[in-house]
């Protein structure tokens, strides 16, 4: 079937200023999006349904983002696809059809798959999972296909440093068994004998469930977790120590890790808010015991750590939706992984702590003075969440620092190990800041005052 490529690229643009932010992986809301350009049309597969790859040029607040998306074209849409996956009507040679996101459509994504896959031939897809700028295809006999949503040239890291960590046998990494790239840039890599493990923020969310449903203490909660934290924080300690060995070190430097920061500081701060941040940073410079610098994980935090027979491996490297491929290339102290893991425990607590809360409030009897029995029960709830959340953090802690290779790569003093700590964590709660807020076209910014409580705490003692 020939298809008309100026009208058809016409009409889809018109479509996707309304399609893209209802999409999962899409990082920006209608309202921030400037301009849009479809750069070309790539045909997959020349039967119905067609696949096109579709690489774009998206202008958000003022700054270029080139993403790829994958689209069917049809005569119809089938019932199995969900409204919001349609673009709408666009023209071919034999009239007009429809387009609709490819991978919402198992024969259209096995096709796709089947393209990228090099080899693997034709699997279908049992899972989709979206984050911001990534998609991941669970498939199949046990393939899984991440697709890196936002194109940039050169290596990826989820492709360059699992294949570079996976020689050393200790399966802290899965290498690509293929790769689709074009003009040096990784679009999607496919993995071969996944084997989905127990996610960390899995394993958190029903521990600290657990603890709060029975009101006991940490130690005797029946799913405590100070073993498997232990074994996580060996684990990614092994993983700093690889990392270091394979790509070396540097002079850790607190203003090229100020000038770090502030680059990748959500576009949603307003520039009150951005200049708080920054200043925060800029204290970096006077600092003289920051350790050695490394290429990092970049990404890490409780879903991206999985235990499989008793090991941990680590998945979706340098897929921060607020860097680019040259921030994550960058060296930075391994404390902002470990900051990764220690943020989402804490996490993981509170939003436990909340449900609890939440379903007291519900079911709870408060006799004969409610208002002083549920105040009691939330102090009870509260002190028993933060004292996991302690535990957690410690045997993590105390298994990172039982390696003494990684000694070698951290600050000498304690004081300055829980400063970078606490740094790396305000940055990870800016961003949880502007991605849990119900933000609408008339407020695409997060003003001053959200964030001055974050920029002012204090040090948390760690070591």
């Amino acid at each position: 079937m020939a298809i008309d490529a100026p009208d058809l690229i016409h009409e889809l643009r018109s479509h996707l200023f309304e399609w893209l932010p209802r999409q999962p992986w899409f990082d920006a809301l209608e309202g921030e999006i400037d301009d849009i350009t479809v750069i070309r049309t790539e045909t997959l597969r020349r039967q119905w349904p067609l696949v096109l790859w579709v690489p774009l040029e998206v202008e958000i607040d003022g700054a270029p983002v080139i993403c790829q998306t994958v689209l069917a074209l049809a005569p119809e849409v089938p019932d199995v696809v969900p409204s919001g996956a349609i673009l709408g009507e666009v023209p071919s040679s034999t009239g007009p059809v429809m387009a609709y996101d490819a991978l919402a459509d198992p024969e259209a994504a096995a096709a796709f798959v089947a393209h990228v896959g090099d080899g693997i031939g034709t699997t279908s897809v049992t899972a989709i999972v979206d984050d911001p700028w990534l998609t991941t295809l669970e498939l199949a006999q046990r393939w899984e296909l991440t697709m890196y949503r936002r194109v940039q040239s050169g290596a990826h890291p989820d492709v360059e440093l699992t294949a570079l960590l996976a020689p050393d046998g200790r399966g802290l990494t899965r290498p690509p068994a293929a790769v689709w790239r074009k003009n040096h840039h990784d679009l999607a890599s496919v993995r071969r004998g996944v084997r989905r493990g127990e996610s960390t923020a899995e394993l958190s969310r029903a521990s600290v469930t657990e603890l709060l449903a029975r009101r006991c203490q940490p130690r005797e909660n029946p799913l405590d977790v100070i073993e498997p934290m232990g074994t996580l924080g060996q684990a990614l300690a092994a993983l700093h120590v690889g990392l270091a060995d394979q790509l070396g070190t540097s002079d850790g430097s607190g203003s090229t890790l100020a000038a770090v920061l502030s680059s990748r500081l959500p576009r949603q701060l307003d520039e009150l808010a951005i200049a708080r941040v920054s200043a925060t940073y800029r204290r970096l410079a006077y600092a003289d015991d920051l350790g050695r610098f490394i290429r990092v994980h970049g990404n890490l935090d409780l879903s991206a750590a999985e235990r499989t027979r008793g090991a941990w491996t680590f998945t979706r490297f340098g897929c921060c939706p607020d860097s680019d491929l040259v921030t994550d290339q960058e060296p930075l102290s391994p404390l902002c992984d470990l900051a990764g893991l220690l943020h989402g425990v804490g996490r993981c607590a509170a939003a436990a702590l909340d449900a609890a809360i939440a379903e007291r409030e519900r079911t709870g009897d408060g006799g004969d003075d409610p208002d002083f029995y549920e105040q009691a029960a939330r102090r009870e709830l509260a002190v028993l969440a933060e004292a996991w959340e302690e535990r957690s953090v410690d045997a993590i802690i105390a298994g990172y620092t039982s390696n003494d290779e990684v000694h070698r790569l951290l600050p000498v003093e304690r004081i300055s190990r829980d400063a970078l700590l606490t740094l790396f964590e305000l940055e990870l709660s800016v961003r949880d800041l502007v991605r849990s807020a119900d933000r609408g076209p008339e407020l695409l910014r997060i003003p001053v005052e959200a964030v001055e409580d974050l920029a002012a705490a204090s040090v948390r003692a760690r070591w």
